[in-house]
């Protein structure tokens, strides 16, 4: 039986440059993964001079991934009616400002352009089948494309189904 679980973030994304990887999820062995949803928030870019857009794009890596540096591990939150039950297997990163990379395929799935004034952003996907999938051995990512233009101060949060 499948489960979805939330995975929260809250924290500081920098403008030191480069990309950063918000979320990035790894599935654990025979237990595929599916991104549901997501919603990004921001709280400290306030009034129409710092008003920035910035290029959200979801991606699937294949084979040898090596997760990005610089974040922090996560922890899910379970469903409400869990009762006690499995837990995820997955691992869950956030906010790396040393990204993730392949030695396979890095195919964007989704690419989202988002007016952080327009808080929060909230995605989902129409149907089970649309929704991006990881493997063993593979990884779903979401990276922040964009350099902002000074530190931002972000929530948000991905839901993820494991099978």
């Amino acid at each position: 039986m499948s489960r979805i679980y939330a995975v929260p973030f809250n924290g500081t994304v920098t403008a030191a440059g480069g990309d950063t990887d918000l979320f990035s999820f790894q599935p654990a062995d025979d237990r595929p993964i599916k991104l549901r949803g997501f919603r990004l928030s921001q709280y400290s870019e306030v009034g129409d001079a710092n008003e920035e857009d910035v290029r959200i794009t979801i991606r699937r890596m294949t084979t040898t991934v090596t997760i990005g540096t610089g974040g922090s591990s996560v922890t899910a939150a379970a469903p409400n009616d869990d009762g006690g039950g499995t837990v995820w297997a997955f691992t869950a990163r956030v906010n790396d400002t040393g990204v993730a990379t392949t030695t396979g395929t890095n195919q964007v799935v989704d690419e989202i352009g988002w007016n952080e004034r327009n808080t929060p952003c909230d995605f989902w996907y129409p149907a089970p089948e649309f929704c991006p999938k990881a493997r063993q051995a593979e990884a779903l990512v979401v990276r922040l494309e964009t350099t902002l233009a000074d530190d931002m101060s972000f929530s948000g949060v991905c839901w993820i189904e494991e099978e």
